[in-house]
């Protein structure tokens, strides 16, 4: 039995990620939920709407609302207003827990020592903050997989930086000098690899009840991704990282190498700077995904549409 965490700023790719861990055998101790896509509220709603629709009761932990220093801002124009186009959905049976993510985080490494797994598919500011809280858990935390940064520099809400990383560079700075076993999976490269009008239509014919929520809560994403980001179908940022944490042979191609966050308030906020010639003389502190195995994405994905 694995045991994760999972890190959300709940809009679709997050809980389509959820589903994935729960579909593949997973044991999810906790989704944790913290600042970015959306409005904060809408994000902890997601979460609990969503497990209400696969039936499972899983504890969601309310984190941070902000990032660490800066400021940052939502981006409902990518996902819609509630994160799965502008329909607001809220539970109606689940309600989050009264401890924070931070200490959730704090004792499920305690508890799961050796074996927790930390799937940030978001900002990294709960986890940084676990890490001020009590540094041992770079030791009790067995992998933390990260979607987010860029390796060609090419981003998504600046020029040159990837959304989660730029809303809190503090935070993934901290958190990719601590010392964790960091898989990072950039956007650059997940962009390489949609779901295009091909496959979009063949999840369209499937008729099953998650198939039939992808389309409803992806159509928005697709649509934004297509015109604004020049995407020649739908991304999936975190649901790849997913498929790649349950799995390492979606790993196609991947080095070793040694990442830094640019966190200066400049047009270079939350860049991550890769040294390819080991310049800096550090040893690697991540592995860095360059290439995936699209096929054995795709059979995941049609796998988890087939649930239900």
């Amino acid at each position: 039995m694995r045991h994760f965490i999972i890190d959300c700023d709940t809009a679709e790719d997050d809980i389509m990620s959820l589903f994935m861990l729960i579909k593949n055998g997973i044991s999810v101790e906790a989704v944790t939920i913290v600042e970015g896509n959306i409005s904060y509220e809408q994000e902890i709603n997601n979460a609990l709407w969503a497990l209400e629709f696969v039936g499972k009761d899983i504890k969601v932990y309310p984190g941070s609302d902000r990032p660490l220093v800066k400021s940052f801002r939502s981006v409902e124009e990518v996902h819609g207003k509630g994160g799965i186009g502008d329909v607001l959905v809220k539970p109606s049976r689940l309600k989050p827990e009264s401890k924070k993510a931070v200490d959730a985080i704090v004792e499920l490494a305690d508890r799961f020592a050796g074996e927790l797994e930390f799937l940030a598919i978001s900002p990294l500011t709960n986890l940084a903050l676990a890490y001020l809280k009590d540094k041992s858990i770079v030791d009790k935390i067995k992998k933390v997989w990260v979607m987010g940064g860029t390796v060609y520099g090419r981003g998504n809400i600046t020029p040159v930086a990837e959304y989660n990383i730029w809303v809190d560079p503090d935070a993934a700075k901290i958190v990719f000098n601590a010392g964790f076993d960091i898989t990072m999976v950039p956007w650059d490269v997940i962009v390489n690899y949609p779901i295009n009008d091909e496959l979009w239509e063949k999840i369209k014919q499937m008729k099953t009840k998650m198939a039939e929520f992808y389309i409803q809560i992806y159509t928005h994403y697709r649509e934004y991704s297509m015109k604004n980001e020049k995407i020649g179908g739908t991304p999936h940022p975190d649901l790849i990282t997913t498929a790649i944490a349950i799995d390492r042979s979606v790993i196609k191609r991947s080095e070793r190498q040694t990442v830094d966050i640019e966190n200066c308030d400049c047009l270079t906020r939350g860049m991550t700077v890769i040294d390819y010639l080991n310049l800096w003389k550090r040893p690697p502190n991540a592995e860095v995904v360059y290439e995936i195995n699209f096929e054995k994405f795709l059979s995941m994905l049609f796998d988890l549409l087939s649930w239900f």
